[in-house]
């Protein structure tokens, strides 16, 4: 739909010959950049690709650590002896069992460990570690589109306050000019001077609004350059907002946040049957181990091993938590299924707004081109002093109101777009 005039009248000429500096995609390309919260969530999924390698350290890779323990575990009165260290004690002597202590105990070793057959248990940690991330990148997503929105509403009430701004400059410099005609009209008698100070009051009136208006748009761009992360700049003009409808999606985001809810339920699920496969490990050591002093460089050696732990009973841990999973997916379900009604209605409902307000900003421009001749007559008849100022500033208030109307349903329709765009996706 043309709003041909709409764009004429709002328009001062000064404005025309300035370069649309900044634009709504300018905007949005910065607060992409800079928002906080957007840079946070990209560090957490590098978190959890780290996190993916540590998984493999722990469950896949060797582990070799080294060990050293010395022990001393003396006898009293042993052989007559008041304090003695031995393997073999007398009967009388005092100290712990040889067969627990053997005396003591002196061991340096480089120890290796390893757990084997476990593939199935490690792609189950990794599968809950990938969704985790995909459940990070639908919030980024969703964080930048909610962005987006913001900042095409908070642009959007800007470029409004920028164009009623400019209507009203445009108002204030027209009956600037009739001023000068209203003032030769007193000379010449026929207007009073009391006319005259009526179209003075109404220019310190537009001052005035100018004024509230400009002070109104500092406030909303310093909302947007906060959007934005982005100090003030020196004030430029903005240009047009350009909407484009958002195509439909072929598959919704909050199909996609379901189905990665429901893979998580599923996944936790594996990880909790993890416990129940049997682990095998394999380990080794070799080194230093012995329990005496006694020809102590022929006690290096080594020994290896393989550990078997099988589960066998929970207490029924297994069956319960099949069950909360199970109810885990019925309320997913539900939640998906009101999201699609949720989604249909609001879609409808903004799509009914948005037809009428285009039919409405239709019949509008037909009754402002009506209005726009009337006042222009009313102008050249005022320059004879044919009309009253009463009845020319009536209709010049009612074709402001009418302007302003416009402004407002064209800002209207520019909402329900970008909430269309924002809802439909």
């Amino acid at each position: 739909m043309k709003h041909l005039v709409f764009w004429v009248l709002i328009t001062i000429s000064l404005a025309s010959l300035h370069a649309q500096d900044h634009t709504l995609e300018y905007f949005i390309a910065r607060s992409e950049r800079n928002f906080p919260n957007l840079k946070n969530n990209k560090n957490l999924q590098k978190i959890g690709e780290i996190q993916r390698r540590v998984i493999l350290a722990q469950h896949s890779a060797f582990h070799i650590s080294a060990s050293s323990e010395v022990l001393v575990a003396p006898y009293f009165n042993n052989n007559g002896q008041f304090m003695d260290i031995s393997t073999n004690p007398s009967p009388d002597a005092y100290g712990y069992d040889v067969g627990i202590t053997n005396g003591g105990l002196y061991s340096a070793q480089l120890n290796i460990a390893k757990n084997i057959f476990n593939g199935n248990r490690v792609d189950n940690l990794l599968f809950q570690n990938r969704l985790k991330n995909d459940s990070l990148d639908l919030s980024y997503k969703e964080i930048l589109h909610q962005l987006n929105k913001n900042v095409t509403d908070t642009y959007i009430m800007a470029y409004q306050l920028q164009s009623l701004e400019d209507f009203t400059k445009k108002m204030k410099m027209d009956l600037e000019k009739r001023m000068k005609v209203i003032a030769l009209l007193v000379k010449k008698g026929l207007l009073s001077e009391s006319d005259y100070l009526l179209v003075q009051l109404n220019v310190d009136s537009k001052t005035s609004e100018i004024r509230q208006i400009h002070t109104d748009f500092k406030a909303t761009m310093t909302q947007l350059y906060n959007l934005c992360g982005i100090p003030t700049e020196p004030e430029k003009r903005l240009a047009t907002p350009e909407m484009e409808y958002q195509t439909d999606a072929s598959e919704f985001f909050y199909q996609k946040r379901f189905k990665n809810d429901s893979l998580q339920v599923m996944a936790n699920r594996q990880i909790f049957e993890n416990q129940y496969k049997p682990i095998v490990g394999i380990y080794g050591n070799t080194g230093l181990n012995a329990v005496t002093l006694n020809n102590l460089p022929h006690y290096f050696g080594l020994s290896a091993g393989l550990r078997l732990t099988i589960p066998i009973y929970d207490g029924n841990q297994r069956k319960y938590n099949a069950l909360q999973s199970k109810l885990k997916y019925e309320s997913l379900e539900e939640y998906r299924k009101n999201s699609k009604i949720q989604l249909d209605n609001n879609l409808e409902n903004i799509l009914a707004q948005i037809q009428s307000l285009e039919e409405n900003l239709g019949l509008l421009e037909t009754q402002l081109n009506n209005q726009q001749k009337i006042l222009e007559i009313f102008k050249g008849k005022l320059v004879y002093g044919q009309v009253s100022i009463i009845d020319y500033l009536n209709v010049l208030q009612n074709y402001k109101l009418r302007v302003y109307t416009q402004l407002q349903m064209q800002t209207n329709l520019w909402l329900l777009q970008n909430q269309y765009n924002f809802v439909n996706w």
